[in-house]
C-alpha cells in the first residue's frame, strides 16, 4: 500500500514539477537571455547618448552665462541687491537636515514611515510516513512568513519575522524572530534584544524558505526540533580585527532556555549561552570557505536545574561560483558536525552526536541539483539513530519563486527512532515585498 501511495503521488509531484517548468528549455532560455540582454544595452547605450546630450547643454549654457557675466560685471551685483526673499525653513525641513547626518536614517518621508513588508509563502506536496509514523499524502500550505523592519531612530532599526503555520489542519501564529539591532557601536560591535534564532551551527540560523532542501536535517530535528531553536535574549556580535585582513565574527548570545529536547524547556527557571566564531576566507577569484565553531550550554530537564547539556558544533561551507559563468554555474558544500553531552544525574551523562553533509551544483541559470546525507543519534539515546539520504532538483522560477522536489529514504536503528520510511516532497516557495537578504 505504501509503495502504491508513493508512486502515485510521485506521478502528481513529477507531473506539477513538469508543467512549473516544462516551458522553460534549455535552448529558449538561452534565446530569451541573450535577447533581453541585447535590448538591456540598447536601453543603456540611448540613455548614455541623452545623459550627454543633457550635459552637453548643461555646460554650453553655464559657459554663455559665464560671458555674460565678463562683459557686465555688475549684473551679478544688481541681481544680489533685488533682496530675493528667502522663505525660513519650517520644522519639518530642520528636522530632515538635522537628521540627514545620520545617513538619512531619522530624516524620512511621511509614507516612509511605514516599514517594509514582505511575505513569503511555502505550498508543499508531501507523501509517505511522517514523524509520527503515520503514512498519508497531502498538500499543506507549510508556512507563510510576514518580514517587518525599517530603521527606528539614527541607532539602530526593528525588524520582525512572523510565522503562520499549519499544523493538523489547523493554523498556529508565532514569532521566529523580532528584535532591535543597535548597528552604530564603537569598536565593529553590534548588538541585537529581542527573539533571535540561536546562533549554533549555520542551518539553524537559516529560514525555512531558505533553505538549499526541502527540510531541516535531521541532527537539526533530532537536538533542537522540527523549528530552528530560537529563543528570547540579548546578543553581542563582534568583528574581530586581525592581521590577516580576514572577516572573522564572534557572537555571543544569552537567551531563554527553552528548548524542549536538549535543554531544560519552557519550566526552565535559568538560562542558556551560546557562543559562534564564523572565519571567512576567499581561496581565490571565484571561490569561498567559511568555517564555523559553535558552544552552547544550559541546564537541562534532568532535575530541577543542576544538570546541563553542553553542545559542540563545527560548521564548514565550500562555495564555488565562477565569475565569467556565475549566473549558469555554481557549487555549495554544506557540511555541520553536532557533539552532544547531556548529564542526567546519578552520574549519567549521555554522549551522542549528528551530522550531515550536503552538496548542490548549479548547472544552468535556473536548475540547480543536489544530494544531502544525513546521519544523527539522539540526544537521550545515543543507541539509537538514522541515516537520510536526500536527492533533489530545483527550479528557480524567478528571483521571486521556486519549485523543489525531493525524495528522502530514512533508515532507523533502535528504540527512539521513527524506522525505515520514504518520503517525497514538492514544495513551491514565492515571495512578495522587499525582503531582507538573510547570511551569506
Amino acid at each position: 500500500m505504501q509503495i502504491r501511495r508513493i508512486a502515485g503521488s510521485a506521478c502528481l509531484a513529477a507531473a506539477l514539477f513538469l508543467v512549473a517548468t516544462g516551458s522553460a528549455g534549455q535552448g529558449s532560455e538561452d534565446r530569451n537571455e541573450a535577447d533581453s540582454l541585447r535590448k538591456e544595452v540598447g536601453e543603456l547605450r540611448q540613455e548614455t547618448r541623452d545623459a550627454n546630450d543633457r550635459h552637453a547643454a548643461q555646460i554650453e549654457s553655464l559657459r554663455e552665462e559665464i560671458e555674460r557675466l565678463k562683459h557686465d560685471p555688475n549684473q551679478a551685483e544688481e541681481k544680489g541687491d533685488q533682496g530675493t526673499e528667502v522663505a525660513e525653513p519650517n520644522e519639518p525641513v530642520a528636522a530632515a537636515e538635522e537628521n540627514a547626518q545620520y545617513g538619512g536614517r531619522a530624516g524620512r518621508t511621511p509614507q516612509s514611515f511605514n516599514p517594509d513588508i514582505s511575505a513569503t509563502g511555502d505550498v508543499l506536496l508531501h507523501t509517505g510516513e511522517n514523524e509520527e509514523g503515520v503514512e498519508k499524502s497531502q498538500f499543506q500550505f507549510r508556512e507563510l512568513e510576514l518580514a517587518f523592519g525599517a530603521a527606528v531612530d539614527p541607532y539602530g532599526r526593528a525588524d520582525f519575522f512572523v510565522s503562520i503555520e499549519q499544523e493538523d489542519g489547523e493554523f498556529r501564529v508565532a514569532i521566529e524572530e523580532g528584535y532591535f539591532t543597535f548597528d552604530t557601536l564603537p569598536h565593529d560591535l553590534k548588538a541585537r534584544v529581542g527573539q533571535v534564532y540561536s546562533a549554533f551551527g549555520k542551518a539553524n540560523q537559516t529560514h525555512a524558505h531558505a533553505l538549499p532542501w526541502a527540510d531541516f536535517p535531521l541532527v537539526n530535528r533530532r537536538f533542537f526540533g522540527e523549528e530552528p531553536m530560537s529563543e528570547p535574549g540579548a546578543e553581542l556580535s563582534w568583528l574581530v580585527p586581525n592581521p590577516w585582513e580576514k572577516y572573522i565574527e564572534l557572537v555571543f548570545q544569552v537567551q531563554s532556555n527553552g528548548n524542549e529536547l536538549s535543554f531544560a524547556g519552557r519550566e526552565s527557571r535559568d538560562l542558556m549561552y551560546v557562543t559562534h566564531l564564523k572565519n571567512f576566507f576567499d581561496l581565490s577569484s571565484d571561490s569561498s570557505l567559511e568555517v564555523g565553531g559553535s558552544l552552547a550550554a544550559g541546564p537541562n530537564a534532568a532535575a530541577g536545574d543542576e544538570h546541563w547539556t553542553s553542545l559542540e558544533g563545527v560548521d564548514v561551507t565550500y562555495k564555488w561560483r565562477p565569475a565569467k559563468r556565475g549566473l549558469y554555474r555554481s557549487l555549495t558544500w554544506m557540511n555541520e558536525l553536532l557533539l552532544s553531552q547531556k548529564d542526567e544525574g546519578a552520574g549519567d551523562t549521555v554522549d551522542s552526536y549528528g551530522l550531515y553533509s550536503s552538496l548542490e551544483y548549479q548547472f544552468s541559470r535556473r536548475w540547480s541539483a543536489y544530494g544531502r546525507y544525513d546521519h544523527s543519534q539522539f540526544p537521550d539515546d545515543s543507541r539509537s539513530y538514522e541515516n537520510a539520504f536526500s536527492p533533489g532538483l530545483t527550479f528557480r522560477q524567478s528571483e521571486f519563486a521556486f519549485w523543489r522536489l525531493q525524495y528522502t529514504h530514512t533508515e532507523g536503528k533502535g528504540t527512539s527512532s521513527m524506522g525505515d520510511r520514504d518520503e517525497l516532497f514538492l514544495l513551491l516557495d514565492f515571495g512578495i515585498g522587499p525582503h531582507r537578504a538573510h547570511q551569506y
